[in-house]
């Protein structure tokens, strides 16, 4: 009963990482990739962070065509001001 190898449990151990789910490196696309130039992304329209700029950039200008369908009335002002002169 008061013996060091009792059946008693023992309070429980933090459980490594299941990583069963992780790609191996040697799989990976970077792996076959690994030395030619481009990384298979073009040369000439280069893989830049953000090309058509952040956000809602644009909004007038080179994304009109998408304001204008997906979000009609986002620019512009409507209704009548209100100017709280009291």
């Amino acid at each position: 009963q008061g013996k060091a190898g009792s059946s008693r449990r023992q309070t429980a151990q933090p459980r490594a990482a299941d990583n069963s789910h992780t790609m191996t490196a040697r799989l990976k696309k970077s792996r076959h990739l690994r030395g030619q130039v481009s990384n298979g992304r073009g040369r000439i329209g280069k893989h830049r962070k953000h090309p058509g700029g952040c956000g809602n950039s644009g909004g007038q200008h080179h994304h009109r065509i998408n304001f204008d369908k997906y979000h009609p009335g986002y620019f512009g002002k409507v209704g009548m001001r209100n100017f709280h002169l009291i």
